[in-house]
This record gives structure tokens, C-alpha cells and sequence, in this order.
């Protein structure tokens, strides 16, 4: 079954309230477009196939 992912506008306003900060209208459209790339780069990392055998590498090479 696909992930689903829930309206940029709804997690904001849930974050905001969680958070107990108030977003200024004016920051909403950047706040948006960042946690798409956030929500892209998280489903890259969700959707890679792992192997039962795989281990996390002793050392990070980019």
C-alpha cells in the first residue's frame, strides 16, 4: 500500500500548534515548498531496499 502524506498546510498547522508558535502569513509559502524537499528526501531514504543481512556503515564516505 503507498505511503500517503498528509497537505503541507496541515502539517504546518499541526507542527505550529504543537509547538505553540504562531506562523506569520507571509512565511507560510517558503515553510511549504522546504517541507516538500524534507517530504521527497524522506521518501527517498523510506522507499530504499534494505536487505535483512544489511548494517549500517562503520563510517560515513560521501
Amino acid at each position: 500500500m503507498p505511503q500517503q502524506t498528509p497537505e503541507p498546510d496541515t502539517l504546518i498547522d499541526a507542527m505550529a500548534a504543537l509547538l505553540d508558535i504562531e506562523i506569520e502569513p507571509e512565511y507560510r509559502p517558503g515553510i511549504v515548498t522546504n517541507l516538500g524537499i524534507a517530504i521527497r528526501f524522506a521518501a527517498l531514504l523510506r522507499d530504499a531496499p534494505l536487505d535483512d543481512r544489511d548494517e549500517p556503515a562503520p563510517v560515513f564516505r560521501p
